[in-house]
């Protein structure tokens, strides 16, 4: 009997200058792909990567260098390792790369989905701090503090209502 379990990234898609890049089922990026569509420099070609850090995220496992024979190497790395080969690219490549992942918490409805998974495998502190974000980044500050209260949508109800419960939250588990 097999089971197939995905990845958390699994099919997880990042745009970096205007081209779509899909994490397999194990949640792994390729860079080699990324490195050809982005016509990137041939000395910036992922399987001449070298250094320490480089090694150290081999042997976690969160580099894979598979040899093509005479097409050379396909390189996949997960997020971690993709935001560092990026930076041994340039630091301008690096900044793409990590705004291209961040960019996909930047949607509430996602950000949400993530806060409540987080919540599910016991990390309600960070899920807190996440819901905490949405809700500042999408409230309309005007309206909730002012004294006299002004008439809540439905979508800002329940924004406070996550507000609410991140704060006795946070209470609960002595964080501030």
């Amino acid at each position: 009997m097999s089971i197939n379990i995905k990845h958390k990234h699994a099919g997880h898609v990042i745009i970096i200058d205007g081209q779509a890049f899909k994490a397999n089922d194990s949640g792994m990026w390729d860079l080699t792909d990324m490195w050809q569509t982005l016509k990137l420099p041939k000395a910036k070609q992922p399987g001449r990567w070298r250094g320490k850090e480089k090694e150290r995220l081999s042997q976690s496992q969160n580099l894979d260098v598979r040899n093509l024979g005479n097409s050379g190497h396909q390189v996949i790395a997960t997020k971690r390792a993709t935001i560092e080969y990026a930076g041994w690219v340039s630091a301008e490549f690096k900044d793409m790369v990590y705004d291209a992942f961040e960019a996909i918490l930047e949607m509430p409805e996602v950000a949400l989905l993530v806060a409540d998974k987080m919540r599910n495998i016991g990390h309600d502190h960070s899920a807190a701090i996440l819901e905490r974000h949405i809700f500042n980044d999408k409230s309309d500050w005007n309206s909730l503090g002012r004294r006299t209260p002004k008439k809540l949508t439905a979508q800002q109800q329940e924004q406070h209502r996550l507000f609410r419960a991140a704060q006795r939250n946070d209470r609960k588990s002595g964080a501030c």
